[in-house]
């Protein structure tokens, strides 16, 4: 019995130690944290909140490591069991600082891009990539604390890193692509875009993988980045978010065209007077567009502020367009599906 009490002394009760140093430590973080949300989201500090945000996922290493301290301290075990614990702590503490800096820096930086009118946007890819940077620096710290080179890892990473490329070439593909996009500074979330293939919506994020598309309905459309980067594009934000809304429609042969040119004039200046998404210093054109089989073609534009406002003043125009029409006893026909810009 005597022979396990050393045993006993050296490790089940520095483990007992241990863990309830972290036990407690845990419980603290945790009251912490719940206090510190509902402070941040009462108050709206959205820079506070990010720092707390980032300091999350860190302290749990941190509460281990000042466990693993105090197990140390009340420990008899001889000094190359210290030094491994002692190694495993230094490498907990530089692993969550890193993984600190990291968050912060990319909040910091996402922070930064919101409010400023730099030409990097904060999109997931670029978070991403920023990210792993500082993360992969951490590491390489901890390889040469550990002692251990780095140029023969590099030389392995090199030789595998063909059968990597090779596998997961269409990862690669639209990971290059996502850059490429960014790069190009032709496509930046926020855009209202439409694309060849029928996609059309605002984009929200661009990932190492695909583009997020929310369209008008609020469905959420997912892209991958390498479809975007070869398809035909339609920005309807560059190179300003104005666009031109046009109805078209047809009236018939017989029709006063100057008379139906003034109502038709008439009742778009209402609309732009009065709807809150057109360009008041805008003047509406109405033009008459081609003879067709059974009438002659009409298309009536107004400038609109925005891709948001588009529906909204399409809907007001065709209202006072049709409420004028029947007033002036004006028949039209066969409605084509409107174009904008």
């Amino acid at each position: 019995m005597k022979s396990f009490e050393p045993l006993f002394n050296s490790l089940f009760v520095p483990s007992v130690v241990a863990a309830s140093v972290i036990v407690v430590l845990f419980i603290v973080r945790g009251v912490l944290v719940h206090f510190l949300k509902k402070w941040t989201a009462g108050s709206g500090m959205t820079i506070q909140a990010g720092v707390l945000r980032s300091f999350k996922v860190p302290s749990i290493f941190w509460c281990v490591a000042v466990g693993l301290y105090f197990a140390v301290e009340f420990s008899g075990l001889p000094r190359k069991y210290v030094l491994i614990v002692d190694r495993t702590i230094s490498i907990l503490l530089i692993f969550s600082v890193t993984v600190a800096i990291a968050n912060l820096a990319v909040r910091a930086f996402e922070n930064y891009a919101r409010r400023s009118d730099i030409d990097v946007p904060a999109t997931g890819i670029i978070l991403g990539v920023f990210k792993a940077t500082i993360i992969i620096a951490g590491l390489l710290v901890i390889l040469n604390f550990l002692g251990i080179s780095i140029a023969p890892l590099l030389t392995a990473l090199g030789v595998g890193g063909l059968a990597v490329a090779l596998a997961l070439k269409d990862t690669l593909s639209n990971l290059f692509a996502g850059l490429h996009i960014i790069a190009s500074k032709q496509l930046r979330p926020g855009d209202h875009i439409k694309l060849n293939s029928g996609e059309e919506g605002t984009v929200t994020d661009i990932t190492w993988r695909s583009t997020t598309i929310t369209s008008p309905a609020h469905n959420i459309i997912i892209v991958p980045n390498a479809h975007v980067a070869s398809a035909t594009i339609t920005n309807c934000d560059l190179p300003d978010p104005q666009m031109s809304l046009s109805v078209e429609f047809t009236v018939p042969r017989s029709a006063d065209l100057d008379r139906v040119e003034a109502i038709s004039r008439e009742a778009a200046w209402d609309v732009v007077r009065e709807a809150p998404g057109t360009i008041g210093a805008e003047v509406p054109l109405v033009r008459f567009t081609a003879f067709g089989d059974t009438g002659i073609g009409l298309s009536v534009t107004v400038r609109v502020k925005d891709s948001g406002s588009l529906y909204a003043v399409r809907h007001d125009l065709i209202k006072a367009l049709q409420k004028r029409y029947v007033a002036e006893e004006l028949s039209i026909t066969l409605p084509v599906p409107p174009n904008a810009r």
